[in-house]
């Protein structure tokens, strides 16, 4: 996803809503000093944490300015951080950011794209902040398949927001930030990467990768911010275990739906397949299809869901997706921004979910070599997408 310096160059801050109660909060600004890095490292993106308390009838969570805890019964389930995305001067209100992490219960059992899935969706958060304060935090919503969960906080200071970088390179040297359990703020050095996702994992994801090639459980850093040299967020961490995070360019594109569409839902496209890059396969393999087929970039075919409308369209496995509406596609990332794109844009009435949109695709059947282009129905959820065997 390299591009252009104009490219790199975009940002932008997120603005708060005037007609919402939901406010952007920010955390003090705070500048620790770091080894690597030429520059002091502004950290007013990473101040709020979670804490989520184990899930029950009633089920207890914790956010912190700059980390999150959740609660079930009063005994901790899962500690994030999160970091201020709005805020409201007159309701003295923000919205911190994070992982939906912090609420789930249940992962999947076997494979992410078969679903299974649970989490506490009432969960009461309480924020800790950096003043010492602990104010309950409301979840107002959380979305499984992007993997975001918003929770709204009484903050009677002043805080600012962060600055966004949209554009992630490839290689590009990056910070990523968490609260420990003292509040002391964790930052990890690294860069960032692109790869095939695993079974494990949804499509949107980057992945951060440190010295030695280790990835480092740190359940304080999920929900945190990966940032640049320059301190501008490129994105969230949401598994610093398998060391994915989310790009700004997607989380921005989730919260400008989610206020869209009324601060309800985030809608995605449901295409009923499962991919793989080709740019980042085995070297060989990049080979053969060049070889067979004349192609070099695109997304090869890994599953169609059965019943689906990929499949009634004639697209099998090892069929390459080389544009989606028109639009070339070199990796899921770019996959996940495209399908965003078309629901912000989209002049259809999402309002009600379970909805389908059209989506104009251009396959290559590889059995037949042959170029399809055409108009794919795909259901509208904000739900984890199913792919069923």
């Amino acid at each position: 996803m390299s591009s252009s310096s104009e490219k790199s160059m975009h940002k932008r801050a997120m603005e708060a809503d005037p007609t919402s109660g939901e406010e952007q909060a920010q955390p003090k600004k705070k500048n620790p000093g770091r080894e690597e890095a030429p520059a002091p490292l502004p950290v007013r993106s990473a101040r709020p944490a979670l804490s989520i308390d184990r899930l029950e009838a009633k089920m207890k969570a914790r956010i912190e300015r700059d980390r999150l805890a959740p609660k079930l019964g009063g005994k901790p389930l899962k500690r994030c951080s999160g970091f201020w995305i709005d805020w409201n001067e007159e309701s003295k209100t923000g919205i911190v950011l994070t992982t939906a992490h912090l609420i789930r219960t249940k992962n999947s059992p076997v494979n992410i794209w078969l679903g299974g899935e649970e989490y506490a969706s009432h969960a009461n958060v309480t924020v800790h902040l950096l003043d010492g304060t602990s104010p309950e935090g409301q979840l107002l919503y959380y979305q499984p398949h992007y993997d975001l969960a918003f929770v709204r906080v009484r903050v009677d200071e002043h805080v600012q927001l962060p600055f966004f970088q949209e554009e992630v390179k490839l290689a590009q040297e990056v910070f990523r930030l968490g609260r420990d359990n003292m509040l002391d703020l964790r930052i990890t050095y690294g860069w960032a990467e692109y790869q095939n996702p695993t079974m494990y994992e949804r499509y949107h994801n980057m992945y951060f990768d440190s010295a030695g090639g280790a990835k480092d459980d740190k359940e304080y850093d999920n929900g945190g911010p990966v940032i640049d040299l320059d301190g501008k967020v490129l994105g969230m961490s949401n598994n610093s275990k398998s060391g994915t995070f989310i790009p700004s360019s997607i989380l921005l594109k989730c919260v400008d739906l989610w206020k869209k569409y009324e601060y309800k839902y985030i809608p995605r496209p449901h295409l009923g397949m499962t991919f793989e890059a080709i740019k980042l396969l085995e070297p060989a393999h990049v080979e053969k299809l060049w070889r067979m087929y004349n192609i070099d970039d695109g997304l090869v075919v890994q599953k169609v869901s059965k019943g689906s409308h990929a499949e009634k369209f004639g697209i099998q496995r090892g069929d390459i997706i080389e544009c989606i509406n028109g639009k070339c596609i070199s990796t899921t990332i770019e996959l996940e921004n495209v399908l965003a794109s078309i629901c912000k844009d989209s002049s259809d009435n999402l309002n009600d979910l379970n909805v389908e949109i059209h989506v104009s695709v251009g396959v290559f059947h590889t059995l037949k070599k042959h170029l399809t282009t055409g108009e794919l129905a795909a259901s509208v959820s904000d739900l984890g997408e199913v792919i069923m065997d």
